[in-house]
């Protein structure tokens, strides 16, 4: 081998070990570049997932909020729904319903009970059950079941208001939560003021007829003697001088006013059979009250208020004439000195009113009942059967007379008949 030859494979074997070299070199760098990119992709993989989990959770959330937002605004608008379902029951409810906390002050109320009452709403909650209705009677029933945790059994009461009496049927009941603890009580009540008027109405009525049947063989016993009497003094008058002439006029004069008084028995004792024909009730009024006047001179002393509506009614006018002739005979009576005698009549679709009143001194409330009595009367003279007559002829006409009296105040007489 020449020295030549030996160079060239030396430079060959150099040459394969620096490519071998290089090549190491590149496989190496190869291989960490490689190995930092797996790092890198499992990094980048990792915070993907984990970036991607969040996501999940939070539109998960979100559903679950939208989800839960639906279910609450359900829930509301049902609550609402059963809220407002009960309140229109309630204020749908023809009988009175009030409700007392455990402090018995009142918390709810219905239109009923605001219209029965006569008060409102927002004027009333909170107030006490006292303060509403007085000592005793209702603020006791509701007292008491709230401390013996019982309700109450129906009981009645009677209410002073400004436009009369009210008459009051109610029960008290317990008002809990489902555990039976006690949040208050709920009060009902019904207005009984028309059915006691009428239960009123009835037991005079029943009065009056017995009193008819007693008055009317009163005055059948009574009219024969008196005629016996009359015709007698008919007889001593002839002979008489002028003594005695003078004392049997007296006599005749009270023999005139008790055939008047027996007459009147008759009279109200007598089934009423009506001849009714179109009036005008203003004229028949504004005529009895004339009449009155020109026969007791009360013209100057008596102011008069006059509200009388034009219109005509199917009426018996004989005797609707004698009726509101003693209503206001009845009422200028009852102011001895001076006054003010108010008329009013009004037609409504169905009835009509005729109210009389007067400013004296009123008429005791044990009276108030009797009034209509035959024989009652609260004044040194009378017998007490005008206003027993009126009574009657406006029963016979289908109707009926309410009274309204305060002490020092005056009374009102309104008769209420109904339009044919």
């Amino acid at each position: 081998m020449t020295s030549q030859s030996f160079f060239i494979l030396l430079l060959g074997v150099m040459i394969v070990a620096l490519g071998s070299l290089f090549a190491w070199g590149l496989a190496r760098r190869y291989r960490r570049e490689l190995g930092m990119q797996s790092v890198e992709r499992e990094k980048t993989t990792d915070t993907s997932f984990i970036i991607n989990a969040f996501q999940d959770v939070t539109k998960q959330l979100k559903e679950k909020e939208k989800e839960l937002e639906r279910l609450r605004a359900l829930a509301e608008q049902r609550a609402e729904n059963v809220e407002s379902y009960n309140e229109n029951i309630l204020q749908c409810v023809t009988n009175g319903v009030m409700t007392f906390d455990r402090e018995c002050r009142l918390t709810t109320i219905n239109r009923a009970a605001e219209e029965i009452l006569g008060i409102i709403r927002e004027q009333s909650v909170r107030r006490s059950c006292e303060e509403l209705f007085g000592p005793g009677g209702i603020a006791q029933a509701v007292n008491e079941t709230l401390g013996k945790k019982q309700p109450s059994a129906r009981m009645e009461t009677v209410l002073e208001r400004s436009t009369g009496r009210l008459w009051l049927g109610y029960t008290t009941a317990l008002l809990s939560d489902r555990h039976g603890a006690a949040l208050g009580v709920i009060l009902s009540f019904s207005d009984l003021t028309e059915v006691k008027r009428l239960q009123e109405q009835v037991e005079l009525q029943e009065r009056l007829k017995a009193l008819g049947e007693m008055s009317a063989g009163i005055a059948h016993e009574l009219r024969n003697p008196m005629a016996v009497i009359t015709g007698y003094l008919n007889l001593l008058s002839k002979n008489a001088d002028p003594a005695g002439q003078e004392l049997i006029n007296r006599i005749e004069t009270e023999i005139n006013g008790m055939n008047r008084i027996i007459g009147d028995l008759l009279t109200f004792a007598r089934p009423a059979s009506l001849n009714r024909v179109n009036i005008d009730v203003r004229e028949l009024i504004a005529t009895c009250l004339s009449n009155i006047q020109q026969a007791t001179g009360t013209a100057s002393r008596i102011k008069t208020d006059l509200q009388l509506d034009a219109f005509e009614a199917s009426l018996d006018e004989v005797l609707m004439r004698q009726a509101v002739t003693n209503v206001i005979q009845n009422a200028i009576e009852a102011m001895p000195g001076e006054g003010t005698l108010s008329l009013k009549a009004v037609k409504a679709r169905h009835e009509m009113r005729i109210t009389v009143g007067d400013t004296g001194e009123g008429i005791a409330p044990e009276a108030v009942k009797k009034i209509f009595l035959p024989f009652f009367t609260t004044k040194d003279k009378g017998v007490g059967m005008g206003l027993a007559l009126a009574h009657k002829v406006i029963t016979a006409h289908g109707g009926r007379v309410e009274v309204e009296s305060r002490h020092g105040k005056g009374t009102t007489f309104t008769m209420i008949l109904p339009l044919r």
